[in-house]
């Protein structure tokens, strides 16, 4: 028997370091909604079964479901009993399953045992993670069950026959895979018998086809051997056709030669008609016309470096501005050359003036120098007798030290005497003390020794004679301390610690004196506060040193530039006098801006401008007169020529038409004697048929007997396609018995598969048969117990269930399945069918059942017979029950 005793949540979902203790029956966890009460029983199922890893799943698995919120330990631990041993399963889980751990302790030893494996679930309860979930674990809406192998097996008590009812599907879907190798009708992947069934069914009809065939392949060759007989004949006459064009042919060309050469007569006498109007004035020379041609070429010359020249001439305003610059002021090269060595000597003398200035680092720190030293600056003597000052402080402090160490053991011991003196009183005390008790005692000795005679009276008066010693002992130690003590201090004493503190105050007033002189000397300088004087003095001496040095730089620096600046300025006077005009006229104020060296450039490129502009001018003029003289004497000779063909056509026209005069007079020359040959060919009738008409006629011919080869190429494919189609039909017709056969053998096998399933589903339904009578017998009593009154007592004896626990309803002789039921009845009867099917697994031993809250959709009656029954079944078994409303607490 299985009994939970207590289990520890170190991290699940959103339950974090939650401890609880379970009770023996019924065990009632009321919390609220959303605190976890689902995440409570899927912890204990984890707890049996782990948690399942999907690599590949997309949806949201347990693992990922109930990952600590917080983001710690995934886990944690359970204590239960199995058969009066405690053990306690840890378990933690990671993002996979080869991540996650699992242990087993026996309690009572704590150690770990391997009685179990970490499929402990399987092993206690004797079904897998499925059968668990579908039987003593009832989670909130999934209270409706249904069969598995791991059920089947365990309700029949065959843990050893488990592995053969787990194969029982695993059988009949290979049964099933082979029929549909088989018999599948399936359009995708038919079955063997489909796919013969269709190899039959077009072998049929090629063999139907087969006469129908034959004839139109006898039709198809009649019309092929007509086709050859009209192409021999169109041959034969294209051949007789093609001779006659030859000769008529002939004829034609003398004919057309003949017109021809009249139409170019013609044509070349109207051409030749209007060159002579052209020409009235003259007919020129070849030497004329290549005089005139040099003239021409000479003016288009003439006009393009004219272009060119014109194009480098400067506009109107630049033009004005080089006249202004140069035409009263003519430079040469040496004064341009004096004046750049004059304008780079000014910006080398600049440069050095520049240059030659205190960095500016340097300067920055001559002024904060400066600022710092305002006051005073010291000399070396002052500086180094405030350093040995400031020495002579460490060495007092020195001093002070020793003296007050001094001082202060002269103090102690001064004090050590008076508090000894102090202690003498105590002795006094004491031994008045001891003599009272010395007294007592021996007078107490006396009276027992002497006044009474008993037994007990000597050793009583012995007793007190030994008290009477002891305490005489100790008064006289306690008056030999007080004598010592009594020993006062001395006189040297009193004038060696007078001698100690006037030397140490002697020592500090001499240390402050030094003191204030060195703060009195930094207090005239703005030294950085630190608590070490020899700091702030050594700060002061090195500024001291490096001040004396940047001033020395200072006055080197402005010595150097007076020599500078004075040749500098003897430079400027002498070349902005020299460049007064020029500048004025660039608009730059030399003195001012000191741009010497920009303005002599721009000065030498102006003048370089000039000069070109000047050339440029020159070489205008000289062209300007060449066009003139060359356009004069070129204007004559055209003037012989039309006017309106003069601008248009100029000397290449007129040399072009003087040409083709000469060349069509030469050809109207040719032609006439050439038709003097044709006076034979003028009495030759003009309507016999042409050339044109015989090759029409022979193009026809040849277009019909392409046609005809093409024809007959493609009748001849046909009937060799038509003459392959017979052949398949006759092998169809072959190929059909044998697929007769195979369809046959293949019949017998599907035959044969079909049997083996119906026998073997035969068998399981007799196996299961025999636990269907205790399951359905137990749904009907734990319904009859829910529903209290008599006519839902009668409703109860209609449900039943089938091999598949599936719940039916009998209702006026037509059976109907559950989902036909309310919500409520469906979880009722779902709830029932669980208590029948736990009953029927776990007939002897008596395991945990955990509900999750099951009874949220059964009305206020059914609900309470609901936990009446769960109040009756706790009684014989440990239950988990969660719920979150007090409606359904038991």
């Amino acid at each position: 028997m299985v009994k939970l005793i207590s289990c520890y949540i170190t991290g699940f979902g959103k339950l974090e370091n939650y401890a609880y203790t379970f009770q023996e029956g019924l065990n009632t966890v009321f919390e609220e909604n959303g605190w976890g009460k689902s995440t409570f029983c899927a912890f204990l199922k984890a707890m049996f079964y782990g948690l399942e890893y999907k690599a590949r799943s997309k949806s949201l698995t347990e693992r990922k479901h109930y990952r600590p919120w917080n983001g710690g330990v995934y886990g944690g631990n359970l204590i239960l009993e199995i058969e009066e041993k405690r053990y306690r399963i840890e378990r933690t889980f990671g993002s996979k399953d080869k991540d996650d751990t699992f242990r087993l302790m026996d309690v009572t030893t704590e150690t770990e045992s391997d009685d179990y494996s970490e499929n402990i679930g399987e092993e206690i309860f004797e079904v897998d993670r499925e059968g668990f979930e579908k039987s003593v674990f009832l989670p909130q809406d999934k209270l409706v069950t249904s069969m598995t192998d791991s059920l089947n097996a365990k309700i029949g008590d065959l843990a050893a026959a488990k592995d053969d009812m787990s194969n029982f599907d695993a059988a009949i879907a290979r049964i099933e895979d082979a029929k549909r190798l088989y018999s599948s009708r399936g359009a995708v992947n038919p079955g063997k018998l489909q796919m013969i069934a269709q190899e039959m069914s077009v072998c049929r009809e090629a063999v139907e086809t087969l006469p129908v065939k034959m004839e139109a392949y006898t039709l198809k060759r009649s019309l092929v051997k007509e086709k050859n007989k009209r192409l021999q004949a169109l041959r034969l006459e294209r051949t007789l056709i093609g001779e006659e064009i030859a000769e008529q042919s002939k004829r034609e060309q003398e004919l057309g030669t003949l017109k021809a050469k009249r139409q170019q007569l013609a044509q070349q006498q109207e051409k030749l008609s209007a060159l002579d109007d052209f020409f009235a004035g003259g007919i020129p020379e070849e030497q004329e016309i290549l005089k005139a041609r040099e003239r021409e070429e000479a003016l288009l010359n003439i006009g393009g470096r004219l272009e060119t020249v014109e194009a480098s001439l400067p506009n109107a305003t630049e033009e004005g501005r080089l006249n202004e610059l140069f035409r009263d002021y003519e430079i040469s090269d040496e004064q341009f050359s004096f004046w750049e060595e004059t304008a780079d000597r000014i910006r080398e003398l600049r440069l050095q003036s520049e240059h030659n200035q205190m960095p500016e680092e340097e300067k920055e720190k001559l002024k904060d120098l400066r600022y710092y030293f305002s006051g005073k600056v010291p000399t070396e003597e002052e500086l180094n007798d405030i350093g040995e000052k400031v020495k002579n402080l460490h060495q007092m402090d020195g001093e002070i030290d020793a003296r007050e160490t001094r001082y202060h053991a002269v103090t102690a011991e001064k004090e050590a005497r008076e508090k000894h003196n102090t202690d003498t009183q105590k002795y006094t005390g004491g031994m008045w003390l001891f003599f009272g008790l010395t007294v007592i005692c021996a007078v107490g000795a006396y009276l027992f020794k002497f006044l009474f005679s008993d037994e007990l009276s000597d050793l009583f008066a012995m007793v007190f004679a030994i008290g009477a010693a002891i305490s005489l002992a100790v008064m006289l130690n306690q008056l030999i301390n007080m004598v010592r003590a009594k020993r006062g201090i001395t006189h040297d004493e009193e004038e060696e610690l007078l001698l100690a503190e006037k030397e140490l105050e002697e020592s500090r007033a001499a240390r402050e004196a030094i003191k204030n002189e060195c703060k009195e000397f930094l207090s005239g300088y703005l030294v950085t506060p630190t608590d070490s004087m020899q700091q702030m003095v050594t700060e002061i001496q090195s500024k001291a040193v490096l001040y004396r040095q940047l001033l020395e730089e200072e006055d080197a620096f402005a010595e150097s530039n007076s020599k500078c600046l004075e040749e500098l300025s003897e430079k400027q006077i002498t070349l902005n006098t020299a460049l007064a005009h020029y500048a004025t006229v660039y608009n730059i104020d030399l003195y001012q801006d000191g741009s010497e060296t920009e303005l002599l450039l721009d000065l030498r490129r102006d003048f370089r401008s000039y000069r070109e502009y000047r050339e440029y001018k020159k070489q205008e003029t000289e062209l300007l007169a060449q066009k003139k003289e060359l356009t004069e004497a070129l204007d004559a000779f055209l003037s012989r020529f039309p006017e309106a063909e003069t601008e248009e056509l100029r000397l290449n026209a007129i040399a072009h038409r003087l040409r083709s005069l000469r060349q069509l007079q030469e050809e109207v020359d040719r032609l006439s004697e050439e038709l003097k040959d044709f006076k034979e060919l003028e009495g030759i009738p003009e309507d016999v048929v042409s050339v044109r008409d015989l090759q029409q006629k022979q193009h026809e011919i040849e277009r019909e007997s392409e046609e005809l080869n093409e024809q007959l190429v493609r009748d001849n494919e046909e009937l060799n396609r038509m003459s392959d189609e017979i052949f398949t039909c006759e092998d169809a017709k072959e190929k059909l018995d044998s697929l007769a056969e195979e369809e046959k053998r293949i019949k017998e096998k599907v035959a044969v598969l079909e049997d083996t399933a119906r026998y073997l589903q035969m068998a399981k339904d007799k196996f299961l048969g025999r636990y269907m009578g205790p399951l359905r017998k137990g749904l009907r009593q734990y319904l009859s117990l829910i529903c209290g009154d008599e006519e839902s007592q009668m409703l109860a004896k209609n449900f039943s269930l089938d091999m598949d626990l599936s719940v039916h309803y009998n209702y006026q002789g037509s059976t109907k399945e559950a989902e036909y039921l309310s919500a409520g009845y469906r979880d009722m009867v779902a709830f029932c069918s669980r208590l029948a099917l736990i009953d029927a697994l776990y007939q002897k031993e008596k395991p945990v059942v955990i509900l999750d809250d099951p009874f949220t959709d059964l009305d206020e009656d059914k609900i309470k017979g609901a936990l009446q029954l769960l109040r009756d079944v706790s009684i014989s078994r440990q239950m988990i029950y969660f719920t979150c409303h007090e409606s359904r607490l038991p």
